[in-house]
């Protein structure tokens, strides 16, 4: 086990995902729960990092452009001995479960990875993590977890951050959408699901998981709306200077 009866030392992580805000959030709430953490954006920048770092545990996400999933697994095994956490904003198939050392479903905690290292159990149970209801722009409970963790100016730059990487996103979502690209479509959705709900926008990322999972032309208009609108109500929020 890596954490012994709550003590504060904690494994060196190396985090992977191609999303900047869910990078950047996760890695500041692991950091600030004890967890020395070194980020890499895609796979190839991951393999690069290990020759200059030697993580103990490597959390990934399973689906980004290039080399991703099952692939980059195979690849992390033959550089180092490091525990491989498998994340994602949606379930996995077996074959990246059985490969892993582990699987957690985003929005993670600092608390899920705790129990995971901590479990006596093989490392390949999966922490759900409670889903809200939706109806509230920002989850009361994410919220709250970054409020505990950091200064207020700091939890309302995330949001600012959050709300213009949102912006940006449904530009270029209408875009793909116009030119009738199903895939880039989904990975967009894919993307801002993961992105969304690690920072408790529940319904953003319920309509972006919508999208991902039907990902049909006929749906496209009502949920690219229904992302508008979570824009627009979070940018009403940071207006008001709510968050502060």
């Amino acid at each position: 086990m890596f954490l012994k009866n709550g003590a504060a030392a904690r494994p060196k992580l190396l985090l992977i995902d191609d999303d900047a805000i869910s990078r950047e959030v996760l890695s500041m709430m692991l950091e600030m729960h004890g967890y020395p953490v070194a980020c890499a954006e895609d796979g190839a920048e991951a393999l690069s990092a290990l020759d200059r770092e030697s993580p103990q545990v490597i959390l990934m996400d399973t689906q980004m452009p290039g080399l991703s999933g099952l692939e980059l697994i195979l690849a992390l095994r033959a550089k180092t001995p490091a525990k491989i956490v498998a994340i994602s904003g949606s379930e996995v198939g077996a074959a990246i479960r059985e490969a892993a050392d582990g699987f957690l479903l985003k929005p993670i905690q600092p608390e899920d990875l705790d129990a995971l290292l901590a479990a006596d159990s093989p490392m390949s149970a999966a922490f759900d993590p409670v889903q809200s209801e939706p109806a509230r722009v920002i989850d009361a409970q994410v919220l709250g977890k970054l409020q505990a963790i950091m200064p207020a100016a700091a939890v309302r730059e995330i949001y600012v951050a959050v709300a213009a990487d949102l912006k940006s996103r449904l530009i270029t979502l209408a875009a793909a959408m116009d030119a009738g690209d199903a895939a880039e479509v989904g990975r967009i959705a894919h993307t801002t699901k993961g992105g969304c709900s690690m920072v408790g926008l529940t319904a953003a990322s319920q309509a972006a998981a919508r999208l991902e999972s039907s990902n049909l032309n006929g749906t496209w208009a009502n949920e690219l709306a229904q992302l508008q609108s979570a824009l627009s109500a979070l940018e009403g929020i940071l207006a008001h200077e709510f968050l502060v």
